[in-house]
């Protein structure tokens, strides 16, 4: 196995190691996702991690998994990834984003997120709307408003 091979498979390992240490659900790595997804057009093949059971979240997650392509200090994001994993997400009705990490990082941020606009503001105002539905639940519940309790 090619270095950059195996330096990406492992991070796809410890990136849903992480994503199950900080955030309720199941994250799952996609074993022969990639190539063989793409190549056998199987939407279940393709993007390297899966969330599902999110509370709160209708959708599950997709996201495909990046490390280096810069260094330590910077990481130059592709366009092609994030449509790429936005159209690999439209086929399994699930929120797109990569997991990036900052290659030898060892302070400070290491790991972080991307989303396209659309994906962010859909995860935004679905919280948002939850917590107008919670608000309207507690005011039914217990007559009082939000802003007086």
């Amino acid at each position: 196995m090619v270095n950059s091979k195996r330096k990406g498979t492992q991070w796809e390992r410890d990136a849903t190691k992480l994503l199950n240490e900080f955030i309720y659900g199941k994250w799952k790595r996609v074993p022969g996702s990639g190539a063989l997804g793409a190549i056998l057009q199987e939407p279940t093949l393709q993007g390297d991690i899966t969330g599902k059971d999110i509370p709160g979240l209708p959708k599950g997650f997709l996201l495909d998994a990046k490390v280096g392509y810069g260094g330590s200090k910077q990481l130059a994001v592709q366009k092609k990834w994030l449509d790429k994993i936005r159209k690999e997400a439209e086929a399994t009705y699930s929120i797109p984003a990569v997991i990036c990490k900052f290659s030898g990082s060892r302070e400070g941020a290491k790991v972080f997120v991307v989303m396209d606009l659309e994906a962010f503001a859909e995860l935004i105002n679905r919280t948002s709307d939850i917590q107008e539905e919670l608000d309207k639940t507690i005011w039914n519940i217990t007559g009082l408003k939000p802003e007086d309790c």
